[in-house]
């Protein structure tokens, strides 16, 4: 199956027709073009072959009739990323076709659940970590049955739980940004959330987050428009 994106260069969006779930492999979006939208987007600014290609998945539902979206929070062990509270997702691997490969095989490890349960409704623009050398790929799914959860079964190597962040007014107001200093002397100012419990969201997820908030009506109006099986 050849799967074409309309690109819309205003709002950073990939959008993709939600008619079928990701058990057919998306051939238009591979990880050499990938490498190019990387190259195009980052280019003059990064040396992005140092950079290490990874992606996740940005799982969008619907709970009592408010939107949400599922994130991690990781074990505070973890030599990268410890405790940080994150999209499910990771590095790519050999075998990783494109980043809808990356993004549903790490959805499945890291939350017990099947990948099919996710409808994939498409991708935004990829997102740089500058400290820690990574290129994140977000794509944007849909979990129709929210009852799912109930079976989640995370990977406690890695996992210490799944959260529910509630794409309502309060939260779309409720962040501050912080500034990054880079050893380049270029500062770049980043959303941040304060979660219950002293957790906060910040860095890159916090960046696809603020885009979702934006965006996020539009991408349910076209899962829950379209037929599902």
């Amino acid at each position: 199956m050849n799967a074409e994106f309309a690109h819309d260069k205003k709002s950073g969006i990939i959008s993709r027709d939600c008619d079928s779930c990701l058990r057919e492999p998306l051939v238009s979006c591979d990880w050499r073009r990938i490498d190019e939208d990387i190259m195009r987007l980052f280019g003059k600014s990064t040396d992005v072959s140092s950079l290490l290609r990874s992606a996740v998945i940005v799982p969008l539902l619907q709970i009592s009739d408010k939107l949400a979206v599922l994130l991690v929070e990781k074990r505070k062990d973890l030599p990268k990323h410890g405790g940080q509270v994150a999209f499910p997702g990771g590095r790519k691997e050999p075998y990783d076709v494109g980043p809808v490969d990356t993004a549903l095989r790490e959805f499945a490890e890291e939350t017990g659940l099947p990948s099919d349960v996710v409808c994939v409704m498409g991708m935004l623009e990829p997102e740089v970590t500058y400290t820690t050398g990574y290129v994140i790929v977000p794509i944007v799914g849909f979990i129709k049955n929210a009852d799912i959860l109930k079976q989640v079964r995370v990977d406690t190597n890695e996992i210490t739980r799944i959260i529910l962040f509630f794409l309502d007014e309060a939260n779309r107001q409720d962040f501050k940004a912080e500034t990054l200093t880079l050893s380049s002397g270029i500062s770049l100012l980043y959303p941040e959330y304060e979660l219950k419990g002293g957790l906060r969201i910040w860095g890159a997820t916090a960046r696809i987050l603020l885009k979702i908030l934006a965006y996020a009506e539009d991408f349910f109006q076209g899962a829950l428009g379209s037929k599902w099986p």
